[in-house]
């Protein structure tokens, strides 16, 4: 047994707080044309599996209320298999399909925490469908994995020999960074962010899209998915290559000038996720992303190549100092981690470059769908860039696209679709004129007059812990009043190795974070003799509060 990683003990620590959510688990679709065997296909997968301790690996419950995790030496790998060739609905009974599959639950106590499925579509057409949880994964871990088991395909079908690449264990990942060496480097790299982000803004509101949010983020979402021409992705490539930027860093730019707009901030901090990984753990499977936060300012009246010009600055030095924790960025910055939503950030804009496997096989065609919704969401509004070759093997002319994700709390599709057809519109007026004034292009994409915030409770129904007591920041209501010496005030001065606590003390304002909750949680239940929901800590952070709701619960 092993510890957690920095990044899974987020992922384990959000699954725990809202267990409906799969906002983290991931869904990536291999089309196949041509001859294929999924009796072969089965065997790569089995085999690839026994080969990545990653895709073995089960959560364990240990005492402090942060579980361990294992690996499995030997599991059995199932691959479900459908014949929809003569279903009177193949497209309907595909999407019934798939949605069970992406939105089914993992028990984390089981291995393995991924699942597989072939679609048999027509003659000469299959789809092969895998969902991973993101505790045992991530968008690079998803390519490394698939081109093994399309290595191993190619060479069974060719009468060859699979040679695997050499690779060294998550576990040891994951040892790696325990080291001295790695937690120096952490620490430098905590520093210089605490120094950059020294006054920042930490999140970027829509007043004229969306509405208002409920107290408690609970990542439902949504999905659009947008295709940028390949005409229009060549006179990016081209602008990006005569100003010397990078094609990332121009759309950046853009995107931050569109959420300027829109937000009326003039400086924004953006997320932006990193799967770099240590040289030698370079085709090592497992979850080793992590997100920075990129903190840009926007002058409206300054060149669009200025802002490409800083958002590349700001992603190279990113790049630079990876290696710092989210909780370890909110600790030194003593920014609070209430409620579920990232208190660095709450949009977010990304690139998958992996590049779709390719089949070495004549005959036989491949390409890849990723980001399949599952309805849910990590961030208010988060932005992925999908380039042709990640979604075709063979890296044809097929334009960009981007998938658009979205908290329902905050957002509805027409909102939306409004920041896609913008973001499009400013593009196009970038390559025209790099030069201009940032803010004078396309000046028809401008944010909307204000409009009455809706209520989201009201729109989507009310979050389930608000079944339990009035919303976060009032007192629930209590006949008796709540004792001195309660059992939550015990747990909060425990875990927070302080006397001066009182019944009136705020967990998070009182050096509380998001992962020392299950751990107050799993010493209260010590106290009490009962389990207590986690997510209840971030709905009440009192310990008045707490007692009320706790023992509201209990009189049901």
């Amino acid at each position: 047994m092993f510890p957690l990683s920095a990044a899974q003990q987020i992922v384990w620590l959000q699954q725990q707080v809202l267990p409906e959510s799969r906002a983290y688990h991931a869904t990536a679709v291999i089309e196949f044309h041509g001859e294929f065997d999924p009796v072969v296909i089965r065997r790569c997968i089995a085999d690839a599996v026994g080969r990545h301790d990653a895709f073995r690996i089960r959560m364990c419950d240990t005492d402090s209320g942060i579980p361990v995790q294992e690996v499995v030496a030997h599991i059995s790998v199932e691959v479900s298999q459908y014949d929809l060739r003569d279903a009177d609905d193949p497209a309907g009974r595909r999407e019934e399909l798939l949605r069970g599959q992406v939105t089914t639950a993992f028990d984390l106590r089981t291995a393995p925490l991924v699942r597989w499925m072939l679609l048999h579509l027509a003659d000469g057409h299959w789809q092969l469908v895998m969902t991973e949880h993101h505790l045992v994964h991530d968008g690079r871990s998803t390519v490394i994995f698939l081109g093994d088991v399309l290595d191993q395909y190619a060479a069974e079908m060719s009468g060859g020999h699979h040679v695997p690449q050499a690779a060294p264990s998550y576990e040891e990942y994951v040892a790696y960074t325990g080291s001295d060496e790695y937690r120096a480097r952490v620490a430098a790299d905590v520093a210089w962010w605490a120094e950059r982000l020294d006054g920042a803004r930490f999140s970027v509101d829509f007043p004229t899209l969306g509405t208002r949010r409920s107290a408690l983020f609970d990542h439902r979402g949504g999905q659009f998915r947008q295709v940028l021409p390949a005409a229009l992705m060549d006179q990016v490539r081209d602008v990006a290559q005569e100003s010397g930027h990078t094609v990332f860093a121009t759309l950046l730019a853009v995107y931050s000038e569109l959420c300027r707009r829109h937000s009326g901030q003039n400086e924004l901090v953006i997320g932006m996720p990193l799967a770099n990984r240590p040289v030698e753990f370079e085709h090592t499977v497992g979850m080793m992303v992590g997100a920075v936060p990129l903190r840009l300012a926007i002058d409206p009246l300054a060149p669009g190549s200025d802002l490409a010009e800083e958002a590349m600055t700001a992603v190279f030095d990113a790049i630079d100092h990876e290696s710092a924790p989210i909780q370890d960025l909110v600790t030194a910055l003593k920014r609070s981690s209430k409620g579920l939503g990232n208190p660095l950030f709450n949009i977010m804009f990304a690139m998958h470059d992996a590049p779709c496997p390719p089949v070495k096989i004549p005959g036989l065609s491949a390409n890849m769908e990723i980001a399949v919704s599952a309805g849910s969401t990590k961030f208010d509004l988060s932005v992925v860039v999908m380039p042709d070759k990640v979604l075709q093997a063979d890296h044809g002319d097929h334009g960009y696209e981007l998938v658009w994700e979205y908290s329902t709390q905050m957002f509805g599709p027409e909102d939306v679709e409004t920041l896609a057809t913008g973001f499009e519109t400013l593009l196009r007026a970038y390559v025209a004129r790099p030069s201009a004034p940032i803010g004078t292009l396309a000046p028809a994409v401008a944010a909307r007059p204000a409009r009455d915030a809706r209520n989201k409770d009201e729109e989507f129904g009310a979050a389930d812990a608000a079944e339990v007591a009035p919303r976060a920041g009032e007192a629930p209501a209590t006949d008796a009043g709540t004792p001195s010496g309660s059992l939550w005030l015990q747990a909060f001065r425990h875990i927070l190795e302080r006397d001066d606590i009182d019944e009136d003390t705020d967990f998070f304002q009182a050096g509380g974070y998001s992962l020392l909750v299950p751990l107050l949680v799993a010493h209260y239940e010590t106290l009490a003799g009962r389990r207590t929901p986690t997510s209840l800590v971030f709905e009440f952070s009192l310990p008045r509060e707490l007692e009320a709701a706790t023992a509201a619960m209990a009189g049901r």
